[in-house]
């Protein structure tokens, strides 16, 4: 028999070989698109300015042009508008073109598109283009665009609040902040992120002229999202797109939207009867890609007189950028009030939202998405109160957490937490680190000349979701003489090991090892419903319509048995390919009752469940040079039942390194006029592996009553916990010194310890 998970073996060993098929390599190296025609941009240089005049003819007339597309050209086309996802009430979001018009709304916005026999030529032809631009002066960041007067970054709203949003009982936690013995308050800003995924952004779209058809291949999350929005903005029916799948190169929440460059290409395609194909270059994702977080919070906190939390108001202000992503409002309104009071049992809480626009590159969804920005919210909160009460960080949280009798638990917003352990969490956190031990090793830093902090980070978020319902189709066939299985489902991989996860959950309901598995994500032309993998939700969602299938296929296999046993079919259980009966007695292999396939799609209403965790970490500060090195890290988590704890543990680490580039280095630096400080490798820090400890994962599981596995969505834990801890660990470190602005490097650092 072939060992297990040859299929997930198969796939690592194909990719770190060189032997991935990416979206460039579609039209080179013999793909399926080799011979396309190539695209290239012309892309605003200012942040903010009126187009007067657009000269394309010296342009069309270099060698090798095949076709330029302008704003005219999608407005034949009968362009329309992206969606914009809510669930209170319409969004008044300004249009976002697919190639700028009148005017241009953030530097790197695309004008127009040239397609050529080669790359140089669309890339000499872009350089020919003459634009007259009329500059104006930019709106940029949260504080320039509210404040009064501010030149509204589209002229439809004028105070650039594209959107406002309140929660909770205002009066009630008025009372409790005067009945208070303590309040504490802060307020946090998250920086811009660029999410610097490995595979730049690119496509390759055709049309077929005989059906209708319009064909992209394009790095995605999820072949739904991209019908869907491309369904809205082009006014055509589904069945009109068929969208490619394959290798992607990174996901992190920005790859579940369609860019406004798709729509171009796609009739770029139609008006020269050619395929094309446009490989975005490093530059332009960081000009383009959705940008994460982008955030200003502010917290206050009440506590009594035995310092239990009993209010919290939080305002929080999102730079939403030029445009409203499709998910922007979910992500920034959704998504933190689903655990905005974290861990804690706090009885009353008032939050306002306000998404901004700005001329910037929109932000969306990044690793977290809202959830990460009001955990460090509650947890700096609370490591305040612990500090003006003179209490251990573990001891205020033990006594404010919610006792795991509460579950399931509503909070103030609505919002129904399904389970948790948070005194095993800390408690497991507290031993792991050693967090007793800590004096010992500060002293040791000291005598090296080095400034030891720690800090730790209690948090909750949710998981899955979506509008659903999500289906899978599952057939078992026969193939070489044994039972073979074929799972399709409609979530797009970037890395998340979904063949070994969802082998694991068929094969165990069918009897069948997972080297007997084949997985088929996100058919071209699936009729499958679903969301994509975004949101920490495809175990929980796919997971659990791949078990639905398998159930109803191992009901039929047993009741086909049953005939041939003659017994009841719950008599009979399925185990290494056969069908048993009790006793262990074989009755036959399951690929002799495969006359034909059996099918069955499953079909499940995605829900919640609600992910957390106790991390832990301390660091080292030097105070001649600012430099900040994480010494030790620990993470421990609950992620429900677990699937596959080797996919588990690499998601909570990769989580973990992105939280700690956010805190220690990563910042999509805008200066006054716009232009992207940070917009390439060289300028933009991303974290390294000497940055990174060995640090260890432990499970602390409590499976979830909301879904049939049990599971908690864990993709994006490690990213919360991170910012959490090291932010913890770092204002410990200065000593109740101010926190300098984030990310904590260097500079800032020695210039609050030499303030």
């Amino acid at each position: 028999m072939t060992p297990p998970m040859t299929q997930m073996r198969a796939e690592r060993a194909r990719k770190v070989t060189g032997r991935g098929q990416y979206t460039a390599d579609e039209s080179t190296m013999g793909g399926r698109f080799h011979g396309a025609a190539h695209a290239a941009f012309l892309r605003s240089p200012h942040a903010a300015a009126r187009i007067q005049a657009v000269d394309t003819s010296a342009a069309a007339a270099m060698p090798g042009i095949l076709r330029i597309l302008t704003a005219a050209d999608c407005a034949q086309a009968g362009f329309g508008r992206f969606p914009v996802l809510s669930r209170w009430g319409a969004v008044p979001a300004p249009h976002r073109p697919s190639l700028a018009r009148d005017r241009v709304h953030h530097v790197g916005e695309a004008v127009a598109l040239v397609i050529a026999e080669t790359s140089a030529q669309a890339q000499d032809a872009v350089e020919a283009i003459a634009i007259i631009y009329e500059p104006m002066e930019p709106v940029i960041g949260l504080t320039a665009a509210l404040e009064p007067g501010s030149r509204a970054v589209h002229p439809d709203i004028a105070d650039n609040v594209v959107f406002a949003h309140q929660a909770g009982q205002a009066d009630a936690v008025a009372t409790a902040m005067q009945a208070a013995a303590m309040i504490v308050e802060t307020e946090i800003e998250l920086p811009r992120l660029a999410p610097a995924i490995m595979e730049p952004r690119g496509a390759v779209t055709d049309y077929d002229a005989a059906t209708g058809e319009y064909i992209l291949r394009t790095p995605h999350q999820g072949v739904n999202e991209i019908r869907r929005d491309l369904v809205a903005f082009m006014g055509l029916p589904a069945e009109r797109f068929r969208i490619l799948t394959g290798d992607v190169g990174g996901g992190f929440g920005p790859r579940t939207v369609v860019y406004p460059e798709i729509p171009a290409l796609l009739l770029a395609a139609r008006l020269t009867g050619r395929a094309i194909a446009w490989a975005g270059t490093r530059s332009e994702s960081f000009l383009t890609d959705l940008q994460g977080r982008g955030v200003r919070l502010r917290g206050r906190l009440a506590l009594d007189a035995a310092g239990r939390m009993t209010a919290l108001a939080v305002a929080y202000d999102a730079d939403l950028g030029a445009y409203v992503s499709p998910v922007s409002v979910i992500a920034n309104i959704h998504n933190p009030l689903a655990s905005i009071t974290g861990c804690y049992a706090i009885p009353h809480l008032q939050a306002s939202f306000r998404l901004v626009l700005t001329n910037a590159v929109p932000t969306g969804p990044y690793r977290g998405a809202g959830r990460p920005e009001v955990a460090l919210l509650m947890e700096r909160l609370a490591d305040i109160a612990a500090l003006r009460r003179g209490e251990d960080p573990f001891t205020l949280r033990a006594r404010n957490a919610i006792p795991v009798t509460a579950f399931p638990y509503t909070l103030p917003s609505g919002i129904q937490y399904d389970s948790a352990n948070f005194p095993a969490l800390m408690q497991r956190a507290a031993d792991g680190a050693d967090w007793s031990g800590f004096d010992q090793r500060a002293a040791d830093s000291t005598r090296r000349g080095q400034i030891r902090g720690r800090g730790m980070a209690l948090f909750i978020e949710v998981s899955g979701g979506g509008a659903g319902p999500d289906e899978a189709r599952l057939t078992l066939h026969a193939a070489d003489g044994a039972a073979a299985l074929r799972i399709e489902t409609v979530s797009g991989s970037t890395g998340q090991s979904h063949p070994t996860t969802f082998a694991r959950i068929a094969g165990g309901r069918l009897g069948l090892d997972e080297s007997a598995m084949t997985l088929v994500a996100s058919e071209p032309r699936t009729q499958l419903g679903g969301a994509g993998s975004y949101a920490s939700r495809t175990t929980i969602a796919a997971g659990s319509a791949v078990a639905a299938a398998a159930d109803e296929i191992a009901g039929r296999v047993r009741a086909l048995a049953a005939l041939r046993a003659n017994c009841a079919a719950e008599e009979l259980t399925l185990a290494d390919g056969a069908v048993r009966r009790a006793d262990g007695t074989l009755v036959c292999a399951i690929v002799a009752l495969l006359a034909e396939p059996l099918a069955a799609t499953g079909r499940v209403q995605p829900s919640n469940a609600f992910a957390s965790g106790c991390h832990v970490a301390e660091v080292e500060v030097d105070p001649d040079t600012g430099v900040v090195t994480l010494a030790r890290y620990l993470a421990v988590d609950d992620a429900g039942v677990t699937i596959d704890p080797i996919a588990t543990a690499a998601q909570i680490q990769g989580g973990i390194a992105q939280g700690v580039g956010e805190a220690l280095c990563e910042e999509a630096v805008l200066a006054s006029d716009g232009q992207p400080i940070a917009a390439s490798l060289m300028d933009y820090a991303l974290p390294r592996a000497d940055m990174l400890p060995d640090y260890a994962v432990v499970a602390c599981d409590t499976p979830s009553p909301f879904n049939p596995l049990g599971v908690k969505g864990i993709g994006e834990a490690g990213t919360t916990g991170a910012l959490c801890a090291v932010t913890a660990a770092v204002a410990h470190a200065l000593g109740g010194r101010p926190l300098p602005p984030m990310p904590f490097t260097a500079q800032r650092i020695w210039g609050v310890l030499k303030a």
